[in-house]
C-alpha cells in the first residue's frame, strides 16, 4: 500500500505543500486549511508531518462519519457533527476542523499534489509495509 512518507533531513520548511494543498482541497491559500503540515521543531529544521492512515480517528467518531476504503481513511462530511472527536484521537495532529466539519488528508484520491510540488523531496508517496 501506498503512503506519504515524510523526510525532514530534505524539508526546507517553504511550506509550498501546505499551500498547494490547501489550495487544491479549499480553494483558498492558507496553510491551516491544509491537510498537511509543517513543524519547526527548532531554527533550522522543519518537519513534514502527514496522515499515516493509521485509522486511530475511526473508533473515535460517534458518528460513524470516518471509514476506510481501500486503505485510505476517509471521513464523510455529511455525517460529521463536528465533534472533535477524531481530532483529539489523532496521535499526528493532522485532522483539522474546518467549518465545524472535520477533515484529513484523503491521498488526493491516490495523485497526492503535496508530493508533485515538494521540489526537495520532503515529501513521497511510496509502497509501505502494513
Amino acid at each position: 500500500m501506498k503512503r506519504l512518507v515524510s523526510y525532514p533531513e530534505k524539508c526546507t520548511g517553504c511550506r509550498f505543500c501546505e499551500m498547494v494543498c490547501s489550495l487544491t482541497k479549499e480553494n483558498v491559500v492558507n496553510p491551516k486549511k491544509a491537510r498537511i503540515r509543517i513543524e519547526k521543531t527548532d531554527v533550522s529544521s522543519d518537519v513534514p508531518v502527514v496522515c499515516t492512515q493509521c485509522g486511530k480517528c475511526i473508533d473515535a467518531c460517534p458518528q460513524e462519519a470516518i471509514y476506510k476504503d481501500n486503505d485510505v481513511v476517509k471521513i464523510d462530511g455529511e455525517k460529521c457533527a463536528g465533534c472533535g472527536l477524531c481530532v483529539d484521537a489523532c496521535p499526528y495532529n493532522v485532522i483539522t476542523l474546518i467549518n465545524n466539519v472535520a477533515v484529513k488528508c484523503d491521498l488526493c484520491g491516490g495523485d497526492p499534489v503535496c508530493v508533485k510540488y515538494c521540489s526537495q523531496g520532503g515529501i513521497k508517496f511510496e509502497e509501505v509495509k502494513a
